[in-house]
């Protein structure tokens, strides 16, 4: 659960807040234009010369479709990570925004990537463990497909 409530913080953090309490599935303005500044910053020392240059020539001049894409994907592997709903398609969606995030990060100091690597070890660890089998609600939905067949 604590997996999933970190990326689930991109609703408070990053989703619009209509009159500032309902979260929307978009990215917020600050999101939409702090999110190129970061890119530029990684994309500046990054070591691969072919990821520096998605960087600065796909990703940053449409940094507004990636700034929706990151904002809504993660909040909504942190809907499905914390409350256990489709645990292992979440947990491939964690995987797959981590995964980018630390290939975009790759030339920043090694204390920037410890807490993503250390995410990474977890979310694969939930799709083999099949968390949310248990206590989530994709175990409640398979407790009532159960009930149903018997």
């Amino acid at each position: 659960m604590a997996t999933g409530m970190w990326f689930i913080k991109a609703i408070g953090t990053k989703w619009i807040l209509l009159g500032g309490i309902l979260p929307a599935p978009m990215a917020s303005l600050r999101w939409i234009e702090t999110l190129p500044r970061i890119l530029a910053g990684y994309a500046e020392v990054h070591p691969l010369a072919w990821c520096r240059n998605f960087l600065q020539h796909t990703i940053i001049p449409n940094a507004e479709t990636f700034a929706h894409l990151t904002a809504v994907g993660e909040g909504l592997v942190g809907i499905g990570l914390t409350f256990g709903l489709l645990t292992r398609t979440s947990a491939v969606g964690g995987l797959f925004l981590l995964l980018c995030y630390e290939i975009a990060a790759l030339g920043q100091p090694f204390s920037r990537h410890g807490l993503r690597l250390l995410m990474i070890v977890v979310v694969v660890a939930i799709f083999f463990a099949r968390a949310g089998a248990v206590w989530g609600i994709d175990a409640w939905f398979s407790r009532r497909a159960a009930s149903r067949l018997s």
